[in-house]
């Protein structure tokens, strides 16, 4: 079951791993036919004190070289095979702007970006930015940590809760999956640091987890066989600790992770709370590509 996404939004910094996330966003719009489009912003709050000093120069400089960045990415989008690729070079906070009037213009269902700035102060800033889009996105969001424009992935990590999102993001990686027969490992980690708090009864609530953690995966191979993925190497685990920093950290490191999928929202007001800050720490956390799901890839009756 292919993906569904029609309109593709890539964000480009003039980075390496924005280089690479142009890539993955002409071959993801060649393979369904989707419509691309190219944002840069110009972002003058990195070089408040320059600006002071230099305004017409500053701005000048930096329209310029976003103006090479937007133009170089859609002469290599146009020569890869799409005709038509929509342009926006605005002015404010990526996080902000991308997400916000970029997205409300252009209405994507999947926005790509990477995952550092064009130089060192961006680098430390984009993470956040990474994160921003991600809290304020209302599409599927790809974080490109992975500067190689060539790479494949060999092996994704699926994170699952549950909810409808994460079936949702089961759905989404396992079509992604299949398409590059990649190796998969489908995740649920039992968050054991919630539980601590309620001694003596922690061992006992565990094992009742423990049981229903088993029937949740349980139910995520019943997905996979009833959608025929025809993947030859799905695994499923129980993993144990805090989820933002499980799943980036010590499962992707685990299970050689080179794409994180994880859902947007947990099933009830706390759990999306909750779920909305592992998806944001899983951005910044993560060594390796993310893909933050929002959209309803689930297949229908």
């Amino acid at each position: 079951m292919p993906l569904p996404y029609r309109r593709i939004l890539v964000a480009l910094d003039g980075s390496q791993e924005s280089k690479a996330a142009l890539s993955k966003g002409i071959e993801t719009a060649l393979a369904h036919g989707s419509t691309l489009a190219l944002c840069h912003i110009v972002d003058y709050h990195s070089i408040k004190e320059l600006r002071k000093q230099y305004p017409d120069l500053m701005l000048h400089a930096l329209n310029k070289q976003g103006s090479a960045i937007i133009t170089h990415g859609k002469e290599t989008a146009e020569n890869a095979g799409i005709h038509h690729v929509r342009i926006f070079i605005k002015e404010g906070l990526p996080k902000t702007v991308i997400a916000g009037d970029i997205a409300a213009s252009f209405q994507p269902d999947l926005i790509i970006a990477g995952s550092s700035g064009a130089g060192t102060s961006g680098k430390k800033r984009f993470g956040s930015v990474s994160a921003g889009i991600v809290r304020r996105a209302s599409c599927d969001v790809w974080i490109v940590k992975n500067s190689n424009t060539t790479a494949v992935y060999r092996s994704l990590l699926i994170a699952v809760d549950g909810s409808d999102a994460s079936k949702s993001a089961f759905h989404a990686g396992m079509s992604m999956a299949a398409r590059l027969q990649s190796r998969t490992q489908v995740v649920y980690v039992l968050n054991t640091q919630s539980l601590s708090s309620l001694e003596p009864y922690t061992e006992d609530i565990i094992s009742v987890y423990q049981e229903r953690a088993g029937e949740l995966l349980q139910e995520y191979r019943a997905l996979n066989k009833l959608e025929n993925y025809d993947l030859t190497s799905v695994h499923y685990s129980v993993e144990y600790g805090t989820p933002k920093s499980m799943i980036p950290e010590v499962a992707a490191s685990k299970y050689q992770a080179d794409l994180i999928v994880a859902g947007a929202s947990g099933m009830g007001r706390t759990e999306r709370f909750l779920l909305g800050s592992v998806s944001e720490n899983t951005v910044r956390r993560a060594s390796c590509d993310v893909l933050i799901v929002r959209n309803n890839h689930r297949p229908g009756p």
